[in-house]
């Protein structure tokens, strides 16, 4: 699929099974309730507050990305190995960044984030679009309790994966983020991800489809982080 954007010749994501687009001209209530449609027919025996969660997690995520300038985002719903169904959001923006001489941002870029974020797991990794800088933390995220209708107001840990690839003739950085409230699935994640990042191409694709990668493809992102 093409990714419309402005400024700069659009992107072309292929996305592996369980990532659906979003699209983000629709209006709110209409997203949320297709949101909820799917979340039926697709876990069935989900408890409905862990549905109610899913929808207003989703959502909220949502508006604070399009306010960063998202260009794409996908919902993330699959089912873990044990049958839990797990979420998780995948974000694209396109930042106007100088990105210094060729070929040394994502080096660069790496040795920065490692300095401003400690705790993280920081790396470089080869993609079809080149060398990308990569980044995984924990975040905690305060939620409201009046988001879901109780009085004390709670703090949950995210993890988040961020790509950064630089554009091979822009002065533009390509930001693919990754956020989960599912930590305990975490590996189970990492496959399908590592065929996300691989599918971001700055050219058309010759296929749409998304096959899964084997093992010695999507492990790249596990040996980046030694």
């Amino acid at each position: 699929m093409a990714v419309e954007t402005t400024g700069i010749p659009p992107l072309w994501l292929t996305l592996p099974a369980g990532f659906t687009p979003l699209d983000l001209d629709e209006d709110l209530g209409d997203r949320m309730a297709r949101t909820a449609e799917g979340l039926d027919a697709a876990f069935p025996d989900a408890r409905p507050e862990q549905k109610l969660g899913t929808v207003i997690a989703a959502e909220t995520a949502l508006q604070t990305q399009l306010r960063e300038g998202a260009v794409h985002v996908s919902s993330c719903l699959v089912r873990a190995e044990d049958g839990e169904p797990i979420h998780g959001m995948l974000t694209v923006f396109v930042r106007p960044q100088d990105l210094g001489a060729p070929g040394s941002y994502p080096t660069r870029i790496a040795e920065q984030l490692a300095e401003a974020w400690p705790d993280a797991d920081v790396g470089v990794v080869d993609l079809p679009t080149g060398r990308a800088a990569l980044a995984a933390r924990d975040l905690a995220v305060p939620v409201p309790g009046a988001v879901f209708g109780v009085p004390e107001s709670t703090v949950n840990t995210v993890r988040q994966l961020e790509l950064l690839i630089p554009h091979p003739w822009s002065p533009h950085v390509v930001a693919a983020v990754f956020t989960t409230e599912d930590l305990d699935h975490w590996d189970e994640w990492l496959p399908l991800l590592a065929t996300a990042f691989r599918g971001i191409s700055f050219h058309p694709p010759r296929d749409e489809s998304a096959d899964a990668l084997p093992p010695d493809q999507w492990d790249n992102i596990r040996k980046a982080f030694g």
